[in-house]
């Protein structure tokens, strides 16, 4: 088959959120498995072509694209990663951007108003730009490279599948290229503040150039909303079944999608992410990127161990603290020394934002903190400043038994995971989550809110659940588990430790994962 990927962030090239695995795992797999891939993607200030091959500055020829009235030229470059092929497209206005989605403090020091973590204030214009870019592609193409299925993932993209509908309408050419082409839409998240909407009709019409008509299909109290567009014209998915279900029924968590799907009884098919043990693998240093190797699949963690004690020497301890990792991450409190080998060790590393509870965890560290157990909590990640704030006056208070990382690096995150015994995920709501995941290959349980894809985890087989998620609900399970780990020691957990990483390894792996959404692809095909 011949399928375009379009996301605005993929692994390795442009990063940001949990879309860039998804897009790049499943597009890799796909060609593994003999499909011919296209990605399509924008040309950041920040895009790394490190890994990217081939790479022609100049391809297809230019086009042009009216957004906010204003006719815009767009130019494709290309090369190839691991047998796909990538389009990326460029305009200054994305040039311009050193992060995919928000402003960095590069950019907040260059201009007071863009605020770091901050969405940019052209983000609507952003996405509607390469939407109609990688429509208007259609018009540089050959008859024969008409893709049997465009796959766009989350908001904003999500308007492609509308963009085409119209151009079969307007254009010739296009509505011959795309004559055959089926779309597909998968919602990485339907949260509140990851709609993409726009706040009005008028708005819509004249940042997209979209008939009313088509529009006022997408309103959802007032606002036009992406994802109801693709619902008239394309195939949803979202990335697990429990999460499907959740979209549908959960009013309050999709900001008010939910209600509408059911008015208009739309199928949301729901096919959980995989991750590919081997860019993990904790046996293989190239792959983990840690200082020493372990294998969990055999209860050898003796290289986990190794990895907490460099952890904690090297970058969690008082001498540490002027250290900044790779430039990109800043320390906040300290981790005392100890010889205490049962000392029990949790860990947070995501995004630091309302959706992923960091509230309730913040409180419930404090209760744990409180009773004086043998317990150091480990945060990393980056996000909302009123709540990175919290974590780093949390680190002031317990201080000694509590460091925060403002920031990002990969290898450094994963070192964090790996020297942990637990990762504690409290998501208000989650439609997947990869950190549950990439933890049981850490040799590190996960302990998470029973939500959304979270519950694919095993409860105490493979991690351990909770619900109501509230501080005292959260709190008390991880008493509990420091209890036994401080009493029984920290080998109390290893058959549930291997048990865990042989799970993912065997059940989630992309290639599996991918033959689903093969199979989705060619019923979508084979309809009339």
């Amino acid at each position: 088959m011949n399928i375009w990927t379009v996301a605005r962030e993929y692994a390795g090239i442009a990063e940001a959120g949990g879309v860039k695995n998804v897009s790049c795992s499943l597009s890799e797999s796909l060609v593994e498995l003999g499909n011919h891939v296209t990605l399509f993607i924008p040309l950041y200030g920040c895009t790394d072509l490190s890994s990217v091959s081939k790479f022609d500055c100049a391809w297809h020829h230019p086009v042009t694209v009216t957004v906010n009235g204003e006719e815009i030229l767009l130019t494709f470059s290309h090369g190839i990663r691991n047998g796909v092929e990538i389009v990326f497209v460029g305009n200054r206005m994305f040039s311009e951007k050193k992060a995919v989605y928000t402003y960095t403090k590069e950019e907040e020091r260059n201009n007071p108003h863009h605020r770091r973590g901050r969405g940019h204030v052209d983000s609507l214009s952003l996405n509607t730009l390469f939407e109609k870019a990688v429509v208007a592609y259609g018009e540089t193409c050959l008859s024969m490279e008409q893709p049997d299925i465009i796959h766009c993932h989350d908001a904003a993209t999500a308007m492609v599948p509308s963009f085409i509908e119209e151009a079969k309408e307007n254009n010739l050419k296009l509505r011959a290229f795309y004559w055959h082409t089926k779309c597909m839409v998968t919602i990485h998240n339907a949260g509140h503040g990851y709609h993409h909407e726009f706040n009005s009709v008028a708005d819509a019409v004249a940042c997209t150039g979209l008939p009313r008509s088509m529009l006022t299909l997408g309103l959802n109290d007032g606002h036009v909303e992406p994802f109801l567009l693709a619902s008239h014209y394309a195939r949803l998915t979202t990335v697990s079944p429990q999460y499907a279900d959740e979209v549908v029924t959960q009013d309050e968590n999709t900001g008010g999608l939910a209600k509408h799907f059911r008015a208009d009884d739309t199928t949301i098919v729901g096919i959980t992410n995989g991750i590919d043990y081997e860019r993990y693998d904790p046996q293989n240093l190239e792959a983990s990127l840690l200082p020493y190797a372990f294998n969990p699949l055999e209860n050898d963690l003796q290289g986990k161990y190794k990895c907490r004690s460099i952890f904690l020497s090297k970058y969690a301890s008082l001498s540490s603290l002027e250290l900044h990792i790779n430039k990109t991450v800043e320390q906040h409190g300290y981790l005392e020394k100890t010889l205490d080998e049962n000392m029990v060790y949790i860990v947070y590393h995501g995004r630091v934002v309302n959706q992923k509870g960091i509230g309730v965890l913040e409180r419930a560290a404090r209760i744990v903190l409180e009773k004086r157990m043998p317990v150091n909590f480990i945060f990393i990640g980056q996000g909302e400043p009123e709540l990175e704030e919290k974590l780093m006056q949390l680190s002031s208070d317990y201080a000694g038994k509590v460091v925060f990382f403002s920031g990002y690096d990969k290898a450094f995150s994963r070192l964090c995971i790996a020297a942990a015994d637990f990762a504690v995920m409290p998501s208000n709501f989650e439609p997947c989550g990869i950190e549950d995941f990439i933890a049981q290959i850490y040799g590190t349980l996960p302990v998470a809110h029973a939500t959304g894809g979270l519950r694919k985890i095993v409860d105490e087989e493979t991690g351990f659940l909770y619900d109501d998620n509230t501080p005292e609900n959260l709190a008390l399970m991880l008493h509990s588990l420091v209890k036994i780990t401080s009493l029984a020691g920290k080998n109390v957990f290893n058959k549930m430790i291997g048990f865990a990483a042989r799970y993912i390894k065997e059940n989630y792996s992309w290639r599996k994962v991918t033959e689903l959404y093969l199979e989705l692809y060619r019923s979508m095909v084979d309809e009339v």
